[in-house]
């Protein structure tokens, strides 16, 4: 038996960006060291974190100061965006960054755990996680529509040795807020569901025919109730849904987007889930995170 306590937060309406002050960074990480050090996961998968190297070179990383603050032995970013490759006069953030004299700026997924990282094919040797593409657009234009999207792939070095995913799906300009338009719904919903195929075509093959042990988790930017999750998830692939206690919101305007799965059911002895709906979570992020304890037979 595994005993595991997984947790998954979206950074972005907190401190993915670092352009406010430094008492304004400073602060949410601090915020951000205190609720990990309180929930105390031994697997945390985190959505829009980023870093960026200044002038005289010397790198600025959420990333790292979740590692140290967290005092999570294991790590790995995966870069999703960055000024170097999809460099946009449309993104603010970029050009602030320009006339700051930025070397870089990247945001993207990463993934920390109490627990050694293990090779894919041979759980019992040390690996290192992989960063895999599942939406390319064929140019960035500084909007989320055309955000490249990845999910990382990992297993960790413990009997049974499961695979973790971290991922986050898109979401469009016009699906959500004061002027949503029907068919910019639909279109996100199919890309969310062309999405969700390619990850489950990954693993299908290697994990899932072979009923291997499997945590997914991130902002999925659906609801339970979605395509991509009630029907392709939980009804054709028999994925649990850690469905958490509280029915509230893990975002402020987009609903309870925020998820965790396990495959397959019957290696999953037990498990209680919890949305983090505390002050000084909703101080970290327009995200709230969440949390379960697992058994894994």
């Amino acid at each position: 038996m595994l005993n595991l306590r997984v947790m998954t937060l979206n950074l972005g309406g907190g401190v993915k960006n670092f352009t406010g002050s430094p008492e304004q960074s400073t602060g949410k990480s601090q915020a951000l060291a205190q609720l990990i050090n309180e929930i105390k996961p031994d697997f945390l998968g985190v959505q829009e974190v980023a870093q960026y190297i200044d002038a005289d070179g010397g790198l600025h990383s959420m990333i790292e100061r979740i590692k140290i603050d967290g005092n999570f032995d294991n790590h790995f970013y995966g870069e999703t965006l960055s000024m170097k490759k999809h460099m946009q006069i449309k993104k603010d953030l970029m050009i602030n960054g320009l006339f700051n004299d930025w070397w870089d700026w990247s945001k993207g997924n990463a993934v920390f755990s109490r627990v050694p990282f293990a090779r894919l094919g041979n759980p019992t040797k040390v690996g290192v996680p992989r960063n895999v593409p599942i939406f390319s657009p064929l140019s960035y234009e500084g909007t989320r529509d055309t955000d490249p999207r990845y999910v990382i792939l990992t297993r960790l070095k413990q009997d049974p040795f499961p695979y973790v995913m971290n991922l986050h799906l898109t979401t469009l300009v016009g699906e959500r807020g004061d002027h949503v338009w029907s068919e910019v719904v639909d279109a996100a919903r199919l890309t969310r569901s062309q999405q969700m195929s390619r990850v489950l075509g990954l693993v299908e093959e290697h994990v899932l025919l072979q009923e291997s042990p499997l945590i997914l988790m991130g902002d999925f930017n659906a609801e339970i109730e979605e395509y991509s999750l009630k029907d392709m998830l939980e009804r054709d692939h028999q994925f649990v849904h850690l469905a958490p206690q509280e029915k509230i919101p893990t975002h402020v305007s987009a609903g309870a987007v925020d998820h965790l799965f396990f495959f397959p059911s019957r290696r999953l002895v037990s498990y209680e889930t919890h949305i983090i709906n505390s002050p000084l979570a909703h101080t970290i992020s327009d995200h709230l995170p969440v949390v379960a304890d697992i058994v894994i037979e």
